[in-house]
């Protein structure tokens, strides 16, 4: 599965998420805390890139491989977020609220386009 597919569709994904955060902010909705919720929307992109690469870069090796680097990537996707979360909210005075749920927001729609790529391309990743 090439990683073109997961960039554009994160790119589209990003965008609705861009334009959905600059309606709360010229609505006067987030106030503050819009800088919380960018970093939480950041990070969720981060971490779906991280994973297509890691997808991108597995489905053409052997099983073993694959599901290695799938398992290692989650644990090191996920220690790479709360230690971001952890950074943000004791050095730089985030609000917890707002960046969790933007986080958690994000993360889920990212995670559901990312099994839902991988689902769709599944029969091409098991052909090459």
């Amino acid at each position: 599965m090439k990683f073109v597919i997961f960039f554009k569709n994160c790119f589209y994904l990003f965008a609705v998420f861009a334009i959905f955060l600059t309606f709360l902010m010229l609505t006067g909705l987030l106030g503050k805390e819009v800088l919380a919720a960018w970093i939480g929307l950041g990070l969720a992109v981060i971490n779906f890139l991280m994973g297509a690469a890691i997808l991108s870069w597995g489905a053409s090796r052997s099983d073993k491989d694959f599901y290695g680097s799938f398992l290692g990537g989650m644990i090191v996707r996920f220690a790479l977020i709360f230690f971001m979360l952890w950074i943000g909210i004791t050095y730089f005075q985030l609000n917890t609220l707002i960046l969790i749920s933007s986080l958690l927001i994000s993360y889920s729609a990212f995670l559901f386009l990312e099994i839902w790529l991988i689902h769709k391309y599944s029969l091409t990743i098991r052909k090459q």
